[in-house]
């Protein structure tokens, strides 16, 4: 071997031992001593600050950050030595001041006190009210006022360099590369008055940050000359069908403060050369990769033929010589006779046209997207979905504004904050926590269930425009043969309201929806399909688009709870003897065992019902019933249609 090649070594060893997952990136810098809010006195959920409600996720979810911007208190610390108890109600003194703004929680997501004490302020993952654009910006401030009135401490300076080395580590942020948020462009690491008109941090803190800024990049680079961390780009399978094979695309980072040149050939080293390839085996021509840069690669993978456990292991080497730490977990190889494959009916939706109910809603500006509502157990309730046309109000009404609008109905403002809430929905209030302003492009919302998370919502805030539009949502409700109405009231909270108008629908029962075409209806057909992959192209070649449903009769000797396990890139929704069980809206990669429901199989025949919605490349599907571990389950027998129909007294009843 030449000297100075580089290779990425891939392992891929075959265990006889129950699978786990390892996956080691490894860390350069040590994470900081943070002292949490609930050891600071932070305010609670449910508290209030001039009727503002205390809400940290109010701003959203925090895309994966790229920038971090230093700021100020401009309160002067006025404590000589330094006061702990002092900054920790200055900490709750600014958390009161932005809850009473209307920001949900302190702007900041870390507070640095005299002592360089680091706080805890808003959830790193969501995102902060700092310095707009917000969106991949974690905000840090440094308490004191740095403009003229005095400088920041050694132990705050420490503080910093320790807090924002580490966050860089973790979030893969080079402190001096120029990054751009929303048409924005900034250094990674940066003070608040490069994002707009404020003197925030303060003169004398914001000479020091092309020095810190240099700190904390050489305590990135303080390593070995060849370093590099391997990540996953997507959804790491821990379970795989033998013998078949995979794409599998890796981030390498390059952590040392070596480049690595276009002349280092880069190779896959494996211990079977028919077990993985690399798509580019070489860097590109005049292609260098420098310190803090990273290069991605597509590994193919073929699973060995033989049931079992196998490790899967990336690392890097240098002449022969590994460096770095490895990215290894372990999966589980299946055989073919263990998914739901060659005993499939497949049938092309053709669904009758539903039930149609509106809620007239009024929006300055470009309203929501899209919303998948889920209910508390995680089932999809209804899609909203906007209907395109904004068509101007009614002018039967002049608001205090001077703008004519309709008389009742539900109005927003794009320059104002607002919330939004379903009440009394399946017992308990389903809330979408959003603030929209004008100068934001473009925010996404968070849907809570009893204030667990569910989905985003993508809404946009617009400049002014002069009438008030009107927005019409949809909601598609199946006939089904229990019906249930619910009322459901749509509010905004924080806004100017010309009534609170409910509406109702028809909620989608438990049962599978009766649009389905049942078994030896028109459209369907026996299913052929290759051994352990359900090969969709057959019924939808090429990039054609479309839903289908697939169905199995399943006969088990016993009753007892057992697990579905999917795997599909697709939006994907299962039922079991009429249950809905599973409901998925994709964006994964084409894996075994991605998706997994609890089912209660039954002794007798049970039916399993899936529907999958196809879209250009979404072709494979897996599908298979297994204990809670994940163990292929014995004496089940799989069918088109059950030998005996009189056992299956459900189809009667929901047919």
């Amino acid at each position: 071997m030449a000297a100075g090649k580089l290779f990425l070594a891939i392992y891929f060893l075959v265990f006889l031992s129950p699978a786990t997952l390892l996956a080691s990136h490894g860390t350069r810098v040590s994470p900081p001593t943070i002292t949490r809010k609930s050891e600071w006195g932070s305010m609670k959920e449910g508290e209030f600050w001039n009727d503002r409600p205390y809400d940290p996720y109010s701003q959203g979810v925090m895309e994966e950050p790229i920038a971090i911007t230093i700021h100020h208190t401009a309160i002067p610390l006025g404590t000589n030595p330094p006061d702990p108890e002092q900054d920790r109600k200055k900490v709750l003194d600014i958390q009161h001041f932005h809850v009473g703004k209307g920001w949900g929680d302190i702007g900041y997501h870390f507070l640095i006190g005299s002592d360089g004490q680091i706080y805890e302020g808003r959830p790193l993952g969501y995102t902060g009210t700092h310095a707009p654009p917000n969106y991949g910006n974690i905000g840090v401030n440094i308490i004191g006022d740095f403009h003229t009135q005095e400088y920041p401490s050694n132990l705050q300076l420490d503080a910093l360099v320790q807090l924002i080395s580490w966050l860089c580590d973790q979030f893969d942020i080079d402190p001096t590369a120029r990054i751009t948020i929303f048409g924005q462009s900034n250094l990674a690491v940066c003070g608040h008055r490069d994002w707009g008109p404020t003197a925030c941090p303060g003169d004398r803190l914001y000479a020091l940050i092309p020095a810190l800024r240099e700190q904390i990049r050489a305590r990135l680079l303080s390593g070995p000359p060849y370093d590099s961390r391997i990540s996953a780009r997507q959804f790491l399978p821990r379970t795989l069908l033998a013998g078949c094979q995979y794409d599998l695309t890796f981030t390498v980072r390059n952590t040392g403060f070596v480049p690595w040149s276009w002349l280092n050939e880069v190779k896959l080293e494996a211990l079977s050369h028919e077990i993985a390839t690399v798509a580019e085996p070489a860097l590109k021509d005049q292609e260098t990769i420098t310190p803090l840069s990273n290069r991605t690669w597509e590994i193919h993978l073929t699973a060995p033929g033989e049931p079992g456990t196998a490790r899967v292991a990336l690392g890097m080497s240098e002449s022969g010589r590994r460096f770095g730490p490895e990215l290894a977990w372990d999966v589980s190889l299946l055989a073919p006779e263990n998914f739901i494959s060659t005993w499939l009916t497949a049938g092309p939706f053709d669904a009758d046209t539903p039930e149609k109910a509106y809620a007239k809603d009024f929006f300055l500006g470009e309203p929501l997207d899209e919303l998948d509502v889920m209910d508390p157990a995680s089932e999809s309730a209804h899609d909203y979905q906007v209907t395109g046309e904004y068509a101007n109000g009614e002018e039967n009404n002049r608001g205090e504004d001077g703008e004519r609008s309709r008389d009742s109905g539900r109005y927003y403002r794009g320059t104002e904050s607002f919330r939004m809430s379903l009440q009394r929905y399946k017992g308990g209030d389903l809330v979408i926590r959003k603030t929209v302003n004008a100068s934001y492009r473009h925010q996404k919302a968070e849907v809570c269930v009893g204030g667990r998370r569910l989905s985003i919502w993508e809404m946009r805030g617009q400049e002014i425009f002069r009438r008030w539009k009107q927005i019409d949502l949809l909601i598609p409700a199946y006939r089904v043969s229990r019906k249930k109405s619910v009322d459901v009231t749509l509010k905004v909270l924080g806004t100017k309201q010309w009534g609170c108008n409910s509406f109702r629908y028809v909620l989608l029962d438990k049962c599978e929806p009766l649009t389905a075409p049942k078994p030896g209806d028109k459209g369907w057909k026996p299913w052929i399909s290759n051994s352990g992959v359900t090969d969709l192209s057959s019924v939808f070649p090429g990039t054609e688009r479309g839903a289908v449903y697939l169905a199995v009769y399943v006969k088990s000797p016993y009753t007892k709870w057992v697990q579905l396990r999917t795997g599909f890139p697709g939006r994907l929704k299962a039922w079991f003897n009429g249950n809905q069980i599973l409901s998925s809206l994709g964006g994964k990669p084409s894996f075994p065992d991605t998706e997994q429901a609890d089912v209660l199989i039954k002794e007798g025949w049970n039916r399993l019902l899936v529907k999958v919605i196809l879209e250009p490349a979404m072709r494979q599907l897996y599908v298979r019933l297994c204990d809670k571990d994940g163990a292929p389950l014995t004496g089940l027998t799989y069918r088109i249609e059950p030998s005996d129909k009189s056992t299956c007294t459900w189809v009667a009843a929901n047919h």
